[in-house]
């Protein structure tokens, strides 16, 4: 009876942690995606999606939940602050260009701009970006130029994910376990 129950533990314990885990991960990243409007502006679709899972096996017991690589070229900055310099000559802080829904610049706004006669791009008063000249001489800041920018840490992607983890953690186990050796085969 003992080496009956022992065999059922080894085959149903390894199934049903692997099961919780990723119940758990899976919880996670509900959890994390639901907080992101809460963290971001007006979050695009992309940035919503940015959340991955790496299911467990009972043969690999280990669940992960991560931030999407492609994601996570510009979320880093927003887990741990920092200055993010830019790849080509500088940022453009949008001033009085159209922004998408989501509050970002529209593809193609500078473009759009840019091709129009009375915009340039260079200093005013010291300041540098993207003018539209207007009449009677004055410019419009319609983009300005800088040369890196600053964050502060503001996701918690870690912290948030770790919390939901441990809450959920040990109930999934339990359930599972229970499950597992109610439909076992004898």
């Amino acid at each position: 009876m003992t080496r009956k129950l022992d065999d059922l533990a080894k085959k149903q314990v390894p199934f049903a942690a692997a099961q919780a885990l990723n119940e758990t991960a899976q919880m996670a990243q509900i959890s994390v995606r639901r907080q992101l409007p809460s963290i971001f502006d007006r979050p695009t679709p992309f940035t919503m999606n940015a959340i991955g899972i790496q299911r467990a096996t009972k043969g690999r017991l280990e669940a992960r939940v991560f931030v999407k690589d492609k994601q996570a070229e510009y979320l880093k900055v927003q887990e741990d602050g920092g200055t993010r310099i830019p790849k080509k000559r500088a940022i453009l802080l949008p001033r009085a260009i159209r922004l998408n829904q989501y509050g970002n610049m529209a593809r193609g706004a500078i473009a759009a701009a840019r091709a129009k006669p009375n915009v340039f791009s260079g200093k005013v008063e010291g300041v540098p970006g993207l003018y539209q000249r207007l009449k009677k001489g004055a410019a419009k800041l319609l983009a300005r130029y800088i040369d890196r920018a600053t964050y502060k840490p503001r996701f918690g992607f870690k912290k948030r994910m770790l919390k939901t983890a441990s809450g959920v953690w040990p109930s999934a186990f339990r359930r599972s376990l229970a499950k597992a050796l109610a439909t076992a085969r004898k």
